[in-house]
């Protein structure tokens, strides 16, 4: 039995609707995107009370709306030698995109947007006949952003004034529809209207909050640098002083200060030289440049500079006014003084130095012949001398601990591990102390490492001291090294000892040649040695 039923053949058309149903979904929400878009700038802009705020919203906002790659405001300037642009807010792109290009001129491009004649939008600028005539390039520069897609919208003011234009670029042609040119002209005429009411209202306030400004920076700049101002009415005496100005001279901000207040406190001795320097200032317009001690109401001596001129010259040729400011620099005449002393210090270091140096090579020249031992042993104490020095200098020059002057010279033989320390307590050397016993510890140490318990394996060296009243009791001792003779002739190491050491230190040092290794004994008075 045969149906009578045509079979359904399937033409596409429900595929159909369901693609026109998506793209007009699709464009329902652009349009939703792009009005929302729309709104919310035009609210910023309406909103906005800095031209430089509202032309960013713009930008950023038609840049979104209508898909451009970028987007610019130029506003017009007209330089002595004939009319330029200046790239005013850009979008899309950072600075450095421009900024090795010239700013736009009236080119047969660019002419309709400057003079307010008209929209210029293209599919493609590159094949728009007006492309290109910009002598001496033929087109946009090498290294320029690309731009196919062209739309430029004047931005003109109720009045007709040309204020700028607005300029939107995509890589690609066909990217800028009519509905997007009439929105942005709507958008552009709505920021001419916002950017003439705030410039009109900026011109109403300019004076004033130039001037408001001027005091602040003026007072912040005082503030900051710790200046204070004043002002001195030549005629009547009349003095003002700052909040910091009065501080200066160690008064309140509530309290008076007047002329005869300023000079009672200044110091006795220099009030006549700054009396002589005022009445130079007002008679001859010198300027006033002083620097004088005053004496605060509390006793403390403290330091100002001030610095000043005359103003306002009145008919008879005068001046009215003496203003200027004030500083307080005593802690700067603190610091020349404390760098003078340390310069007078440093003098007589290098001096002591020098004559350390001196004894060194001396003494050493007359205890050894030979030019190479000599050199050896000379080079040798000068690098004990100098780890001394390089421990005071880390201290600042205030002293060091007898074991960090002990540890050092120790360091230098490599011996740290060859030394027992018995003691109860650390004592503090003054840097005298610590370089006459820093170089009596190298010469027992060198002599150990040359003859004594250093020279064998297993031999040892004991480094005790304690306090005996007024006292300090030191000793070296060596313990398993080659048997010990009395010495025939006196070194330089045994002089350095027993007379420069216990001299230099006002104490006795007594070196005792024991069969079974050397023993320094040493007794130093404390007040020789403590800081």
């Amino acid at each position: 039995m045969v149906s009578l039923a045509e079979p359904r053949v399937s033409d596409g058309s429900d595929d159909e609707i369901r693609a026109r149903l998506a793209r007009a979904d699709s464009a329902l929400a652009e349009e939703i995107r792009k009005s929302e878009t729309l709104a919310r700038v035009t609210q910023a802009v309406a909103s906005s009370g800095d031209v430089d705020a509202c032309v960013q919203a713009v930008i950023d906002g038609a840049r979104d709306i209508i898909g451009a790659d970028y987007g610019a405001f130029f506003y017009n300037v007209v330089a002595e030698d004939g009319e330029s642009y200046t790239l005013y807010r850009l979008s899309g792109a950072p600075p450095e995109a421009f900024s090795n290009f010239p700013m736009p001129r009236k080119t047969e491009v660019f002419a309709p947007t400057f003079d307010g004649v008209g929209v210029v939008r293209s599919d493609d600028i590159t094949k728009d006949p007006r492309y290109g005539r910009n002598a001496p390039r033929r087109g946009m520069p090498e290294g320029h952003l690309p731009v196919r897609s062209y739309l430029a919208i004047p931005v003109t003011s109720p009045r007709g004034a040309v204020l700028g234009g607005l300029f939107f670029g995509h890589a690609e042609p066909g990217r800028f529809t009519a509905r997007d040119e009439a929105l942005l002209v709507g958008l552009g005429a709505q920021v001419a209207v916002t950017i003439e009411s705030i410039r009109v209202n900026a011109a109403a306030l300019s004076e004033l909050d130039q001037r408001r400004r001027a005091e602040e920076r003026l007072k912040f700049a005082l503030d900051s640098g710790r200046m204070g101002s004043w002002d001195l009415d030549v005629a009547t005496r009349a003095y003002e002083a700052s909040d910091l100005c009065k501080a200066n001279y160690g008064r309140r901000a509530d309290e008076s200060f007047t002329f005869a207040d300023l000079i009672a406190t200044i110091h006795p001795e220099d009030r006549p030289r700054i009396m002589g320097a005022i009445e130079s200032a007002i008679r001859d317009g010198a300027d006033y440049d002083v620097e004088y001690r005053v004496i605060l109401p509390t006793g403390e001596l403290r330091w100002l500079h001030a610095r000043g001129r005359a103003a306002q010259t009145a008919d008879d040729g005068g001046a009215r006014r003496l203003a200027g400011v004030s500083l307080d620099i005593t802690e700067r005449k603190r610091a020349e003084d404390r760098q003078k002393l340390l310069v007078n210090e440093l003098n007589h270091r290098v001096k002591n130095s020098l004559a350390t140096v001196q004894s060194i090579a001396a003494q050493t020249l007359r205890s050894i012949t030979s030019p190479e031992f000599f050199r050896e042993a000379f080079e040798s104490r000068l690098i004990a001398l100098s780890h001394t020095h390089d421990l005071l200098t880390r201290e600042s020059w205030e002293g060091a601990s007898l074991r960090e002057v002990v540890d050092g010279e120790l360091r230098a033989m490599a011996a740290e591990d060859r030394v027992t320390f018995d003691y109860a307590s650390d004592l503090r050397l003054n840097p005298k102390a610590a370089v006459a016993l820093g170089m009596g510890i190298h010469e027992l140490a060198t002599n150990a490492v040359k003859y004594g318990a250093w020279s064998v394996p297993g031999g040892e060296v004991i480094v005790a001291w304690r306090q005996d009243g007024d006292l300090l009791r030191l000793s070296w001792t060596e313990r398993g090294g080659p048997p010990v003779n009395n010495p025939t002739r006196r070194g330089f190491g045994a002089r350095l000892l027993e007379r420069g050491l216990a001299a230099e230190l006002s104490g006795g040092v007594e070196l005792t040649y024991d069969p079974t290794g050397l023993v320094c004994h040493m007794a130093l008075p404390r007040r020789a040695l403590e800081p």
